[in-house]
């Protein structure tokens, strides 16, 4: 039986009630749904479902200028009350979709698959932007990088929810892919050149301005640790080798990769330093190790995390109104949930399940005159930012200080000093930490003021102190790293090595690896880990979990130092964020009494001493897990 489908519907003991399909029930369970809905689906399915031997769940479209999503919900709940069904274990709705817990073939005792119907407000566009060509070996995630690298040097952005729009002004240009496509490709007269990666290297061969247009795409192979001599500007047999390995890196390795989509992350998806391992094998540690090193030569680049709660995104619309709302609301679709008033945001507050968030709608209207009036009539696009005390959530004086605690961090600064008179006349306090143009848009780190200085409001700086002088590093370890990846950096990469773990069906090994992480900061230690994965695995997936335990038996020196390599990153970077907590800033931090910040960002990486900040933040947001 298939196993690991969607995670929307879970049974008694929390466990996923939907499994995998099979690629050849695919088109007749769709075809049960065409007849439950009414719908034409078989026409309508994205991305990889039904192109797969198998899919985790299945997604179609929905034309949502055509169909209500709310009539369609109550559709699909009265389909199984009349089946004696509870509604609440059957159908959910999340963003854009509606998500159907459906038997698959029409048959229950066929097993469950999660169905996802995706309410597209321009289905042409968004069908052509999230599905590619049937032949093409690579995922769609990696064509919409590729388009988003063409984009971006042509002065535009790509927005499935939008379509291409203007990079400057943020104006939509076109939502007709072939018109796309006659921009992006010389000569072009239809979509078909941007069918998949494969067509769109190829119709940029001749292109004189196509070393820029891919300028972006190369950084990301770059990333994956890739060689500059196997990009696309090789030809034949080695343009073919280079589209191999990109693949195995992005399909078998579990990458997480940055795209322009409709997806809020918090912008450049950033790892901890000691991650780097099970992401790009001896590489990484390459990576991971100039990171640190430069980060302690030059300190002042970095900057500091700031753990506030809750979060918040503001700004104002392509009419210059004011808009204040949070994540969910941000990505509402049809742009309904990007309030201009504390009703509307009450409102869309109100919709959402469970209902007791009075508080919270209050705490928007308190600060909406507030941020409304320091955000610049000017300012394009929306800030991204957490609150570090307002209102039902103060600051407090404590000897001689103010202190507050958003989230899990405690902050105090001398109440006499310059910051504390600023923090004692301001009834919000803030960090603002990112900004974006639109939903789906780039998302890009802020640096500098962005709102006005105006009373009733504290912005944190991020930055560090600039008298903060060069951290030094532990040499020993450093040099015991270097030495760990001389000598058994290609067992590591042999350990991750794509096509073996796709011979063997554990392409998931590294990224069940990181999960395992997670477990031992959970639990607050990392010891006997390779014991402890090998306990933890046999749990989490005990089909693949004895193909898994005899790989790495096979290559126990490998999966030592690959471990041994893990923890003296960590090391490393915690003796990094000690040295940086002791004047990093004039605002100081501790976590559960003990001196420190949430952690720094530098070097496209996140220094977060994961002991300390993550597990007493598992523990106080996540307690049941």
């Amino acid at each position: 039986m298939l196993t690991e489908g969607g995670n929307e519907f879970k049974d008694a003991e929390g466990k996923p009630a939907t499994q995998r399909i099979n690629q050849t029930d695919v088109k007749p369970t769709v075809a049960w749904l065409e007849q439950l809905t009414g719908l034409e689906l078989l026409n309508n399915m994205l991305g990889s479902t039904g192109k797969k031997p198998t899919s985790g769940d299945l997604d179609l479209a929905v034309d949502a200028n055509k169909v209500d999503k709310g009539q369609f919900r109550a559709k699909l709940e009265q389909w199984a009350t009349s089946h004696g069904l509870d509604p609440k274990e059957w159908v959910s709705a999340t963003g854009i979709n509606i998500h159907l817990k459906t038997p698959i073939a029409g048959r229950p005792d066929n097993g469950y698959v999660q169905t996802d119907f995706m309410f597209l407000q321009k289905p042409d566009f968004q069908k052509w932007y999230l599905t590619q060509d049937d032949d093409s070996k690579f995922k769609g995630v990696t064509r919409a990088i590729l388009l988003a690298s063409i984009a971006k040097n042509m002065g535009y952005k790509i927005n499935q929810n939008v379509g291409l729009v203007n990079r400057a002004t943020n104006e939509l240009v076109t939502d007709n892919p072939d018109e796309v496509a006659k921009l992006f490709i010389p000569g072009a007269t239809d979509r078909t050149p941007l069918g998949s990666v494969e067509k769109i290297l190829a119709a940029l061969k001749k292109d004189p301005k196509r070393d820029a247009k891919l300028a972006d795409f190369r950084d990301y192979a770059a990333k994956q640790g890739i060689t500059l001599e196997e990009t696309v500007d090789t030809e034949d047999e080695n343009s073919v080798h280079w589209l191999a390995r990109l693949r195995d890196r992005v399909v078998n390795q579990g990458y997480q990769v940055i795209v322009e989509s409709a997806i809020l992350e918090e912008g450049v998806r950033i790892e901890h330093p000691e991650d780097l391992v099970f992401d790009r094998g001896s590489a990484g540690i390459d990576t991971a190790i100039q990171g640190l090193e430069r980060t302690a030569q030059e300190p002042t680049t970095a900057t500091v995390k700031w753990d506030g709660k809750p979060a918040i995104i503001f700004g104002r619309n392509p009419k210059g109104e004011f808009v204040l709302t949070d994540k969910g609301g941000f990505l509402k679709s049809g742009g309904v949930g990007l309030a201009t008033s504390p009703k509307q945001m009450a409102d869309v507050l109100a919709q959402r399940k469970g209902g007791g968030r009075e508080e919270l709608a209050q705490l928007y209207a308190d600060l909406w005159p507030v941020l409304e009036k320091a955000t610049p009539k000017n300012l394009k696009g929306y800030l991204q930012a957490d609150l570090l005390f307002h209102p039902q959530k103060p600051y407090a004086e404590q000897d001689g200080k103010l202190v507050f605690e958003p989230n899990t961090v405690k902050y105090s600064v001398d109440a006499n000093s310059d910051l504390g008179k600023r923090i004692a006349d301001s009834k919000f306090g803030l960090v603002i930490h990112s900004k974006l143009d639109a939903p789906g848009a780039d998302v890009e780190p802020v640096s500098g003021a962005t709102v006005s200085d105006i009373p009733d409001l504290f912005v944190a700086d991020q930055n560090i102190k600039d008298s903060v002088a060069g951290v030094q590093l532990d040499e020993k370890n450093i040099s015991q790293l270097k030495q760990l990846k001389s000598k058994y950096g290609s067992q590591i990469d042999a350990l991750f090595n794509p096509q073996e773990l796709r011979n063997r069906r554990i392409s998931n090994f590294p990224k069940l690896f990181k999960q395992y992480i997670n477990t031992k900061v959970r639990a607050g230690n990392y010891d006997n880990m390779i014991k402890g994965f090998v306990d933890w695995v046999s749990e989490k997936v005990p089909t693949q979990a004895p193909r898994m335990i005899e790989w790495m038996k096979e290559n126990s020196q490998g999966t030592a130092a690959l471990v041994n390599t893990f923890l003296l990153l960590s090391a490393v970077k915690n003796d990094l964020i000690r040295q940086l907590d002791q004047n990093a800033h004039e605002i100081e931090a501790s976590i559960n009494d003990e001196p420190g910040h949430e952690g720094y960002v530098g070097q496209d990486l996140k220094f977060v001493d994961r002991m300390r900040f993550s597990q007493a933040n598992f523990a106080k947001n996540n307690p049941e897990l």
